[in-house]
């Protein structure tokens, strides 16, 4: 019967040394000549030896694994960092574990992660009332990436400046003369939505405008019913700001449907800048997000945790910046829409 791994045994055997000194060969172990580590090397290779992970962890007080939570696996946005999170791990020297399963008890990721003795998890965009971010945060250190209010004592949080970005978008949209811009948001319990909600509501009022926002998911579907919503009366807008990229795409998907240009008829702006914002398709108006800087720094905040020894609470505000495509334009003075609510064609 075939054998389903090779062991440091095997290793051994093969090199004709003992357990003892192949262990210390390849775990980089002072007082090992460069000639027997070379040979174990190449007899490792040779056999296509892996390290026991499980076996390294139960033999000292830390592992090289950390936990990777997806929040959303249908937000391509998510996808994007977490990739990116998963390259800067591995550079790092430590082993990530995907969890696909945040939106279940976060009892069962945490008592998960314990079972692997991981050394700590990221948590990307995860819903994170206190219970879920406690019952992990207080047995393993944690970074969360995508809100600067977790407000827990031993969550190091890395976020984009949501506020900054809302105001980018705006000050692009009433500078191109737009007056009447609505807002499609995501849902209340994602942090980020409710940031740029509330950034956007202040910025119409300071510029003596009339905030009209719909709430929603940070998905397609929502942009399409907030497209519907935002044409159901009279008032129609010249714009929009969508709360993320899906939502933007979702909403010229309806506009399209409803017979109108984009940015013709009404200009679209999104948030995130996932990979079909740059297609020749949708070329969308966006703020981009630096998935590989937010992932260094989630890396390197998660190293200092962990080579410290201490967990106290740090915040990571990272930078966006506006990418102007071709879904935004200056309002059309000769267009006459007529009244009432749209009609597919």
């Amino acid at each position: 019967m075939t054998k389903p791994f090779v062991t440091l045994d095997d290793v051994a055997t093969a090199a004709g040394l003992s357990r003892a000194q192949v262990s210390r060969a390849l775990s980089g172990a002072p007082g090992v000549r460069v000639e027997t580590r070379q040979q174990v090397a190449a007899m490792a290779a040779q056999l296509g030896y892996q390290p026991n992970l499980a076996a390294r962890s139960l033999a000292s007080a830390r592992s090289s694994i950390v936990g990777l939570v997806i929040g959303d696996l249908h937000n391509p946005f998510h996808i994007q960092l977490a990739e990116a999170v998963d390259r800067e791990l591995a550079a790092a020297g430590y082993d990530p574990v995907t969890s696909l399963r945040a939106a279940e008890a976060p009892g069962l990721i945490s008592a998960r992660l314990l079972r692997l003795r991981a050394t700590g998890v990221v948590m990307i965009g995860t819903h994170h009332t206190p219970g879920v971010i406690a019952d992990i945060a207080e047995n393993i250190p944690c970074v969360y990436i995508g809100s600067k209010r977790i407000n827990h004592p031993r969550v190091t949080s890395i976020a984009v400046d949501d506020a900054s970005g809302v105001r980018q978008a705006m000050e692009h949209l009433l500078a191109l003369g737009h007056t009447h811009i609505v807002n499609l948001g995501g849902s209340s319990i994602e942090a980020s939505a409710r940031e740029r909600t509330k950034a956007y509501c202040a910025l119409m009022t300071q510029a003596g405008l009339e905030p009209v926002s719909f709430p929603g998911l940070h998905d397609a579907a929502s942009g399409r019913r907030g497209v519907d919503l935002a044409f159901a009366n009279n008032q129609r807008p010249t714009a929009i700001f969508a709360s993320n990229d899906c939502i933007a795409l979702g909403a010229i998907d309806r506009l399209k449907g409803m017979g109108l240009s984009v940015p013709e008829d009404v200009s679209v702006i999104g948030f995130d800048d996932i990979p079909d914002a740059k297609t020749e398709v949708f070329s969308l108006s966006t703020l981009r997000q630096d998935c590989a800087a937010q992932a260094k720094a989630a890396v390197s905040a998660l190293q200092s945790i962990t080579n410290a020894g201490v967990r106290t609470c740090r915040a990571r505000v990272m930078p966006v910046e506006l990418i102007i495509r071709r879904s935004t334009a200056a309002p059309n003075p000769k267009l006459a829409l007529p009244a009432g609510p749209l009609a597919d064609p």
